[in-house]
């Protein structure tokens, strides 16, 4: 995301009617605001519309913004809430692990074995099947802190809960995919 001082720059010259600083805000935060509709939703093209709808909404709601928590934050939450909406009318809940199977191998180095890759993919399906089958309120937070590098008070405020709800909701998740991983590990 943008620096919070050009953010803070761009807004107070956007509030004195600077058309372009809006232009610039947007261009400043739409790969961050797509790469976490992407990592909350189906696909691209889903993906592209929520940011969309993120990015108006955002611009609808520029002159309340009050700068109590940082814009990126406050964009992200906004972003969250959005994608929350979409997946509650399509309930499709499932294609969510496929979104984040596609953004992990893009994520992830080739390795030089087939065998190794194989192994490799292998580990990264039951990983994300496991994140799959956490629900929403473990699955969110670990999905901002391990996947967007969030620290805990900022996806706090993204998610409008305690900082310790999200210590407590990242432990819980944590044991959950251990678990679940070491189950996936001794099936036949």
């Amino acid at each position: 995301m943008a620096s919070n001082t050009l953010d803070a720059q761009l807004i107070e010259q956007y509030r004195a009617g600077d058309a372009g600083a809006v232009d610039a805000l947007v261009r400043a935060h739409q790969a961050e605001v797509f790469r976490l509709a992407l990592s909350i939703m189906d696909d691209a093209a889903e993906a592209e519309e929520a940011a969309q709808d993120a990015l108006i909404a955002a611009l609808k709601a520029l002159p309340n913004y009050r700068g109590e928590a940082a814009f990126s934050t406050w964009l992200y939450r906004i972003t969250v809430n959005v994608c929350r909406g979409r997946l509650r009318k399509q309930r499709a809940r499932e294609r969510l692990q496929n979104a984040l199977t596609v953004l992990f191998q893009i994520k992830r180095e080739a390795t030089p074995h087939p065998e190794e890759t194989a192994a490799q993919n292998e580990r990264h399906a039951a990983l994300w099947r496991a994140i799959n089958a956490l629900d929403e309120k473990h699955r969110l937070p670990l999905v901002l802190h391990y996947y967007h590098d969030l620290p805990t008070l900022e996806i706090a405020q993204v998610l409008e809960i305690n900082e310790g709800t999200v210590h407590s909701r990242l432990h819980t998740a944590r044991q959950r995919l251990r678990a679940q991983l070491r189950l996936s590990h001794h099936e036949p």
